[in-house]
């Protein structure tokens, strides 16, 4: 009996010796201990935080809001970006970078592009709030995150939205505080339905009579047809008279949106109408 005791406490000893020596032969070659988990070092947790993540970004155009607003009888604000063209970009890539994308999927030059941060209104609404400058095309987007974080919600839960306008001749080149973007929907009686048709830039100085003749324009009415004007300001809720409430645009709003319709007609509004 003693001999088999002694044998198995030797047997017990080389048994620890032999882990004992695996362990050693493992930290040695960085690596871990079979069923065991080593910590990672820091070297290797710093290269892992460093590793760039996708971001996914929707691009709005006017097509979408063509496309979507009114057809089938489906009414909402102005866009549904579940329904709009998503980008997978790293976080270290630069919105310059993503424009490049863009011209390749949408065939519009990087010159003639333009994006405007979408961000979600208290009312529940969505607009443009900024255009992106030069310098914040350049930056990479967490530098922009954390930049704009301080005055806009960049990055949303299900990720950065954003609207692409398309410059042209006519388009204003260098926007401020006194530029608004005016997006502009159409209800047509005759059909019943309300549709999307155009944006314009409007002088925060200056009044809704200003615009009326595009507006007509737009809308396809004669040159001295009667209109009525009514800004939406809430989803899925009653319009707001523009020419009572607001005889100036807002100096605070860059972007809101417009309802037009001919005179009278306002009560043959569809009750989805938001």
């Amino acid at each position: 009996k003693k001999n088999a005791g002694s044998t198995q406490k030797e047997a017990a000893n080389l048994h620890g010796d032999c882990i004992r020596r695996r362990c050693c032969l493992a930290q040695l070659r960085g690596g871990a201990v079979s069923g065991e988990r080593s910590p990672a070092s820091p070297s290797r947790r710093s290269a892992a935080a460093m590793q760039p993540r996708n971001i996914s970004i929707k691009v709005a155009r006017e097509e979408d809001m063509s496309s979507q607003i009114g057809n089938d009888g489906f009414y909402f604000d102005l866009v549904d970006f579940d329904r709009v063209k998503a980008f997978q970009i790293a976080d270290n890539m630069t919105m310059s970078r993503l424009k490049m994308e863009i011209a390749v999927e949408f065939s519009i030059p990087v010159q003639c592009q333009r994006l405007w941060l979408f961000c979600k209104r208290q009312n529940g609404t969505w607009r443009p709030v900024k255009p992106f400058s030069t310098e914040e095309n350049n930056l990479s987007m967490t530098s922009l995150g954390r930049l704009l974080s301080r005055t806009f919600l960049f990055l949303n839960p299900d990720g950065v939205k954003l609207f692409l306008e398309v410059l042209n001749d006519s388009s204003p080149k260098n926007l401020s505080n006194n530029d608004g973007l005016v997006f502009l929907k159409l209800y047509d009686p005759e059909q019943t339905q309300i549709r999307y048709i155009g944006m314009v830039f409007v002088k925060a100085s200056s009044r809704p009579s200003d615009i009326l003749p595009k507006l007509r324009s737009l809308a396809g009415f004669c040159a001295d047809e009667e209109m009525e004007l009514y800004e939406v300001r809430f989803c899925f809720t009653a319009t707001l008279p523009l020419l009572i409430l607001n005889p100036v645009f807002h100096h605070h709003i860059l972007c809101f949106l417009i309802l037009i319709c001919r005179k009278s007609n306002l009560n043959l509004l569809p009750c989805v109408m938001p």
